[in-house]
């Protein structure tokens, strides 16, 4: 039977999951920095009245101009706000120690979620996967596996609430669409979340599938992820290899789209 069930409180809400940070590095002392510390202050100072927001901070006030930073933060929808503000803080110092100088940057914790980018993705469609965590396998477990998909469906089709929770007998989950992004987009990243889940993790007991607008975690009892407290290089690392391969397959394409205009 399907169920409400409790959120992942087993973590806390400033436990590292992952961050990606680009390869590209600004100045120290230029326009763009300035920038930065001025929409991430705005992280800061919204949290308290809210758990989602995205600002742009421009040279011109407008954020028009190569000098502009976008971005957002969001945290876990059963956060209350002075719990969310915490998480925002300590998700923005550790973003400035993992991904010093970047000129794009995104830091997943267990209760909160903050990006930054030189270019504006604010209301931008976006399914790319981030990152994504398997436990070790139930070998053919029937009742697990029934559970597990009753859960990831009904999580599924919980798109309108932004935020949801369900449990069905031994299993939990747990999931969350980015605050900006309408309820069909949702739907759309949530269902490419679920895929993964199950293509990429099997029979896993538990497993975290986190795409760039929506997340889905699923758990068997006595399963969830206890990350350490601290980032991991390897987190890191996977995070920004696969920003670096969507950045070099969009470059592909470019030039392949070049080599046809040339050829005609």
């Amino acid at each position: 039977m399907l169920g409400a069930s409790t959120a992942p409180t087993e973590a806390a809400t400033g436990t590292f999951i992952y961050a990606g940070c680009s390869p590209s590095k600004y100045q120290p002392g230029t326009p763009f920095e300035g920038n930065l510390e001025s929409l991430l202050t705005s992280f800061a100072n919204s949290a308290p009245n809210g758990g989602y927001n995205s600002f742009t901070a421009g040279s011109n006030g407008t954020g028009d101009g190569a000098l502009a930073a976008y971005g957002l933060y969001q945290c876990r929808g059963d956060l209350g706000n002075d719990d969310c503000a915490a998480c925002v803080r300590d998700a923005v110092a550790q973003l400035n120690q993992v991904c010093s100088s970047a000129y794009a940057a995104s830091l997943q914790l267990e209760g909160c979620y903050v990006r930054y980018d030189s270019s504006n993705f604010l209301g931008q469609p976006d399914t790319a996967m981030v990152y994504r965590k398997c436990s070790i396998s139930t070998s053919s477990d029937g009742d697990f596996l029934k559970n597990r998909d009753a859960v990831l469906s009904a999580l599924q089709g919980g798109a309108a609430n932004g935020y949801n929770v369900s449990s069905s007998g031994s299993v939990q989950g747990v999931s969350q669409c980015l605050g900006e992004i309408p309820a069909a987009d949702c739907t759309t990243c949530l269902a490419q979340a679920v895929g993964q889940l199950k293509g990429t993790c099997g029979t896993a007991l538990a497993a975290d599938v986190y795409l760039a607008q929506c997340y889905v975690r699923y758990w068997a009892n006595g399963y969830y992820f206890r990350p350490s407290q601290d980032y991991s290089q390897d987190d890191v690392g996977r995070t920004v290899a696969i920003i670096v391969g969507i950045l070099a397959g969009l470059a592909l394409i470019v030039v392949f789209i070049s080599f046809l205009r040339k050829a005609c």
